[in-house]
This record gives structure tokens, sequence and C-alpha cells, in this order.
């Protein structure tokens, strides 16, 4: 979203916790899951691994040309010689501009990442915003996100938070031509819809959690003829 400004600090959140947890994770668990490298993520974010928890999907966001997301895992895993069962999502909510998705993942953080998605998005939360994206990110020691703007059709409408959860002050971000770090444990308001960008130009990885809050989502209508499902696996259950 374009908030008027490059970026805003949120004030600090409690993140103690999810970073002890975040401390026991193997490379595997960064690693493993390739789905939004490889599927998801725009070319400049192919840059970090992540462990998503949350998704907004359209077909008309994907080149594969399939119409249903639970079909564009399915073909992914296959094509990587998994099983799909394991990736698909567990939830599905509906907003006025594209699905939300939960991931599998999200059962295994929920406990400590409440919290923190809670105090992140106090000084926005609206009685009907979804959270359209969650994930934890890291990008790698000496690694570089090209600069680019986010342009799919919810970055015009929702919130992109940064929540750093690593002291990395050799990182840099570059948003609209200016500079910014980012403090451990504050949540931060960045405007992806202007050109950014980011270095880390240290050793150590940067860790931060994604949050991409709408705050308004208008009436979601759907069309009653419209009986499509998955071709390849069973439908996502709606939660609203």
């Amino acid at each position: 979203m374009d908030i008027g400004v490059p970026l805003r600090d949120l004030g600090k959140v409690e993140v103690g916790p999810l970073i002890k947890v975040m401390e026991g994770l193997t490379e595997e668990d960064w690693t493993g899951n390739t789905f939004r490298q490889d599927a998801v993520a725009a070319t400049a974010h192919s840059a970090t691994d992540n462990i998503m928890m949350k998704t907004e999907w359209h077909p008309s966001a994907s080149t594969s040309g399939l119409q249903h997301f639970e079909d564009l895992i399915s073909v992914w895993a296959t094509q990587t010689g998994r099983d799909p069962a394991p990736y698909l999502p567990i939830a599905r909510e509906d907003t006025d501009i594209w699905p939300v998705y939960t991931m599998p993942d999200w059962l295994r953080f929920k406990e400590v990442l409440e919290p923190v998605v809670d105090q992140a998005l106090a000084p926005l939360k609206r009685p009907r915003g979804v959270v359209t994206r969650l994930a934890l990110v890291r990008l790698r020691g000496g690694a570089t996100i090209a600069p680019h703007v986010d342009a799919h059709a919810m970055a015009a409408k929702a919130h992109r938070i940064h929540v750093s959860l690593s002291s990395t002050p050799s990182v840099e971000y570059k948003i609209d031509g200016r500079k910014f770090t980012m403090d451990l444990g504050h949540a931060y308001d960045f405007n992806n819809r202007v050109r950014h960008s980011v270095k880390n130009k240290g050793r150590g990885h940067r860790m931060n959690l994604f949050i991409d809050y709408y705050p308004e989502p208008g009436m979601v209508f759907r069309n009653p003829l419209d009986t499509a499902v998955p071709l390849m696996a069973p439908p996502t259950p709606r939660i609203n």
C-alpha cells in the first residue's frame, strides 16, 4: 500500500518467544519448501528463504493457466517429486479482491505468532481487516533483493508490515530513493508501492516476519453458477 511515506515505525513488539522458536529452526525448515519461490513469489523475492503461512492467490497472478490454487500446488509438488498432501492449504478466506489461503505451517507457529501479529497490527486494526500474507522470511548474508515495485492487485490495498527478528544493522533498505535500517523487535509499515530494494551487506542472515494486512475489504459476492472445483485435490474449506 502507498502510505504516503517510505517507512513508518509502528513501535516495539515482544518477539522474544518467536525468536526462541526460530533459533531452533534447521536449514531444512528454511529451504525444504520452495513452493513460494518456485510458483508464487515475484522474481525479485526469489533471493529469500521463507516459511509461508498465509498467501493470497488468483489465477490472474499466475502464468500457469491453472484456475485453482490447489492444482498449482499439486502440479508443483508432482514436478518436484513431492507428495502434494502436506502442502495443500487448510483454510480459505474470500475477499473482494483475491482469496486468502492458510497454509499448514500456520498450525506449527500459531502459538508464538498470534501475539506478535496482534501487537504489530494494533495501530492499523479494523473490525473487518484480513491478514492476506504471513511469512517468516530470511535474506541470507550477502544477498540482495533487486529494485522493484509490488504491482499485484492486493498490494494497492494491503499494508506490508515488516517485523524485524534479527539484529542486522548491515542490512540496508532503499525505499523511494532513501536509505533505512530496521531495529530488532520493531514493526514497520513499509511502502511497497514505490521502488524499493534490500541489500544485506553482512554475513549474518536477516530474518523478518512479513504481514500483509487488508484493513477495509469490501463485500464478497459469489457467483452461484460457479461450481468449478480443483481437478487434482479437494477444495479448501472456506472460513467465511
